[in-house]
């Protein structure tokens, strides 16, 4: 657009002759060419191969007519680049959108696996690690005070169950030191007795 530009400009420059000058004059064609080198260079060159005369800027038509075709030539040419760069930059948002989508999947596999990972089926009830680390501390604080009191009972009912065999132990000795003096008492009542028979006859 911007050669086209300069080109409508160039043309009435041409057109007014009011900027070159008023005199027929022939310019020396300086290196160039219209059939190669840049839209500008082209302008340049188609300028100073033109002459000016009467302060009117003539300028051959099949020279105008090729700085024509090269200028159409090199809009077509950009806006067929234009158009690749349109097609290109769809493309490429085609495949931004396909890995958008391809990483929203993978971040919601991710978070599946990681929910999979911190959870887990206990007698078919699915648990987080965290639950099921509660419940089984708690258990086994059930179980720890349970073996307390367990243990503290025993040790109760073995201290009772030693009083008692204590008390039995000091009963036996007493019932048999009981017996022992009982036995002694009959054994002297049975001699009395047997030396009373015996002084009666």
């Amino acid at each position: 657009m911007r050669n086209f530009t300069m080109l409508a400009i160039l043309i009435t420059v041409f057109s007014s002759g009011n900027v070159f000058g008023q005199s027929t004059t022939t310019r020396v064609p300086p290196k160039g060419s219209l059939t190669s080198g840049t839209i500008d260079s082209q302008f340049v060159y188609l300028y100073a191969i033109s002459r000016t005369q009467n302060g009117i800027e003539h300028v051959r038509r099949a020279n105008l007519e090729q700085i024509r075709k090269n200028v159409t030539d090199s809009i077509r040419t950009l806006t067929q680049e234009i158009a690749d760069l349109k097609a290109k930059s769809g493309s490429q948002m085609t495949t931004v959108d396909a890995l958008t989508d391809s990483l929203g999947l993978v971040q919601e596999s991710l978070q599946t696996a990681q929910r999979e990972k911190d959870s887990f089926s206990f007698i078919g009830i699915s648990l987080q690690k965290s639950t099921y680390s509660l419940i089984m501390w708690g258990i086994v604080m059930l179980l720890a005070a349970a073996l307390a009191i367990f243990i503290y009972k025993f040790n109760q009912s073995h201290v009772v169950t030693r009083d008692t065999q204590k008390a039995i132990a000091d009963l036996q000795d007493e019932f048999d030191q009981h017996r022992k003096k009982a036995m002694e008492k009959e054994q002297r009542l049975k001699r009395q007795l047997q030396d009373e028979i015996n002084k009666r006859l």
